[in-house]
């Protein structure tokens, strides 16, 4: 799995003296602190409501353009901001960025350094948060999707690591297997999981496709036992085309998302099925189940068996990850047994039921350690909902 690390700042006035760190940041006014936010406020999540469009233009993050678009998220009348870089900076730079007051309140934070891309967050009244109408969740089309013929056990007993799976009670989960050079005269096999999402296509992360060679990648469905031979199940089958989310970012993991086209389609059946796509977004505190071959600690050998486990989504995931967006992401951990995604898990799916359908919410993208509790970040996942537009315009082009 993908290690992410927290980025480190350094504050010195209205300018900002870069020297090969990750980021910079603003506060305004500038007695305000991250720890002087307290008490009777309480910090948003991170907003990025503008961005460059190349290394000439100026962003602008606007108070009216976020109340408009995440109204609940954000206060009227914020008693703060502050600002940070998100993308990645020159050394030997002097970065600097001005305000805009509208009656005392600021109404928008501008960047004064060309190309550099920044976020926002208030410092806002815990009685004073905008309240809008939130429109119900999308109702799942598909009637057949997310229907194991063979019923997984979800109960709540499981050890560490998570437990096996019923075999062949996740049927459309794939097993993404791809070929690359790695000594002289080696061959090794990178392996991550995926998702059917219908017979055509598969959903993974884009962090687990490392090369262009379409002959060198194989998707197994059908799978629950790696070393097995399981004939009468599987399905194996090579890539027709590879769809990158065009916002992608290889070094900040934003977007983390890829649509894989089968050369052929798998045939569904009892052991290969599809799981649907979202319909409603998982709560905070919401139970979620995470599967995969994944390993029990980072560089271990990964399990012959699928597994399974149990986790709770949690929000303000921010405190544990400074580049989370709540918008594209979905945080989850399990305080109690530390069940944890892990190495080989990558691109497999977060999983909710609703009514009596699997629905596939997320997809493995990071992690910090193959625990989740105590002083372990959560695992982020990459939350499908806010990617459906694109996966339909992928999906559509087959059909």
């Amino acid at each position: 799995m993908v290690l992410f690390f927290s980025t480190i700042f350094f504050l010195f006035g209205n300018f900002v003296f870069v020297n090969a760190i990750p980021s910079v940041s603003f506060f305004y006014p500038k007695t305000l602190t991250v720890s002087s936010c307290t008490n009777t406020h309480s910090w948003t999540k991170w907003f990025n409501s503008g961005k460059p469009n190349t290394d000439k233009d100026f962003d602008q993050e606007s108070l009216s353009i976020i109340q408009a678009k995440y109204g609940r998220d954000v206060c009227a009348k914020p008693q703060g901001v502050q600002a940070r870089t998100v993308t990645a900076l020159q050394t030997d730079v002097n970065y600097s960025a001005s305000w805009q007051t509208m009656t005392g309140i600021i109404s928008a934070f501008v960047s004064q350094t060309a190309g550099v891309d920044f976020q926002i967050r208030f410092c806002c009244p815990n009685t004073g948060f905008v309240t809008t109408t939130v429109s119900p969740p999308k109702p799942i089309d598909d009637k057949t999707c997310g229907r194991p013929k063979i019923k997984p056990s979800v109960g709540l007993t499981r050890i560490f690591g998570g437990s096996y799976a019923v075999p062949h009670s996740w049927p459309w989960q794939v097993l993404y297997e791809e070929i690359r050079s790695c000594d002289t005269n080696k061959l090794c096999v990178d392996t991550c999981g995926g998702t059917l999402i219908d017979s055509h296509h598969v959903l993974t992360a884009a962090h687990c496709v490392h090369g262009k060679d379409l002959s060198k990648i194989f998707i197994t469905a059908g799978i629950h036992n790696r070393q097995k031979n399981e004939s009468d199940t599987r399905q194996q089958r090579q890539l027709d085309a590879i769809f990158r989310h065009p916002d992608w970012n290889n070094d900040t993991l934003e977007n983390d998302l890829v649509i894989l086209r089968l050369s052929a389609p798998v045939q569904l059946n009892d052991y290969v099925r599809t799981a649907c796509l979202p319909g409603p977004d998982p709560r905070p505190n919401a139970n979620v189940i995470l599967i995969g071959w994944g390993s029990e600690h980072i560089d271990g050998l990964l399990s012959d068996e699928l597994k399974q486990t149990q986790v709770t989504v949690i929000d303000d995931c921010d405190k544990y990850w400074d580049n989370f967006d709540e918008d594209n992401q979905i945080c989850v951990r399990n305080m109690i047994s530390g069940d944890s995604a892990c190495d080989g898990d990558s691109g497999s799916p977060l999983l909710q039921e609703y009514n009596s359908q699997w629905i596939v919410q997320g997809v493995a993208s990071y992690i910090d350690d193959c625990k989740t509790n105590g002083n372990f970040l959560p695992n982020v996942y990459v939350k499908v909902s806010a990617y459906l537009a694109w996966i339909h315009s992928i999906i559509r082009q087959k059909h």
